[in-house]
């Protein structure tokens, strides 16, 4: 039976439908060894948590201040493309993310500042301010989660299985789903697609000679059209940021407070 999807958007990216699937595989288990009269179990050799070290390498890069960028094809012929900043420790955080192709092209810029959030289309020069203490939270254009803005959380706790290629490469799978609580974490950095009855899909992070993470590539394969491959490449890790609030800013009108 084909799996169904849905797509979700946020903020300034446009809504999209795709479907995909794959199978994971069972590892073998280790067989008993006699051992000269007695039958014994042998011991096994000791087996490194893999997953376990790749998931310790994406926490440390979300702890701390970084940069990030965004490539990647999207459903209906569009294209991702965004740069961001974020500081969790500051709780700093700012983001441009453009939508080229198919039929609704989007770009805008995001700045959120403790509870303050600026944003502005492309097509606008002035920022327009959100008080974010008074936004509910299942408010999906509005709303901002410190806990992981990025989507970075969420892609964590979706992995799998893990394979370790060489001392600096992971592959593996992940749940493009997530768990029920999980809105959307693809692209990695640029969040804006929610899937829904997707098996986990491949997916191949690199890290540094830190342990820091500094590119993660996703792929799906939707039931019509070709493969979507998202790309995002981080840097600067612990590095100060220098985010200030637009200069000039209007508030946003009392409507987009809902009751």
């Amino acid at each position: 039976m084909k799996q169904s999807t849905a797509l979700l958007v946020l903020g300034l990216t446009n809504g999209l439908l795709f479907a995909a699937g794959c199978t994971p595989s069972t590892e073998p288990t280790r067989a008993e060894e006699p051992v000269q009269a007695t039958t014994t179990t042998a011991a096994p050799s000791p087996t490194p948590d893999v997953r376990g070290e790749l998931v310790v390498a994406l926490q440390r890069s979300q702890g701390v201040a970084h940069r990030y960028a965004v490539r990647g094809n999207l459903p209906e012929g569009q294209n991702v493309a965004g740069t961001g900043v974020f500081d969790p420790k500051k709780r700093r955080f700012q983001t441009t993310v453009s939508i080229t192709g198919g039929k609704y092209p989007s770009a805008g810029s995001r700045i959120v500042i403790g509870t303050d959030s600026y944003s502005r289309s492309s097509d606008e020069k002035e920022w327009v301010h959100v008080d974010l203490k008074r936004v509910k939270p299942d408010d999906i254009f509005l709303r901002f989660d410190w806990a992981d803005p990025t989507g970075l959380k969420a892609f964590t706790s979706s992995i799998v299985s893990v394979s370790r290629v060489d001392p600096h490469t992971y592959t593996g799978r992940f749940d493009p789903h997530g768990d029920k609580d999980t809105t959307s974490f693809l692209p990695v950095g640029a969040p804006s697609i929610v899937s829904l009855g997707i098996r986990p899909s491949p997916f191949t992070i690199t890290t540094d000679a830190q342990g820091r993470v500094t590119s993660i590539k996703v792929e799906l394969s939707p039931s019509e059209g070709p493969k979507l491959t998202m790309t995002t490449t981080m840097k600067d890790h612990g590095k100060p940021s220098k985010i200030n609030a637009p200069a000039h800013a209007g508030e946003a009108a009392d409507f987009y407070y809902r009751k």
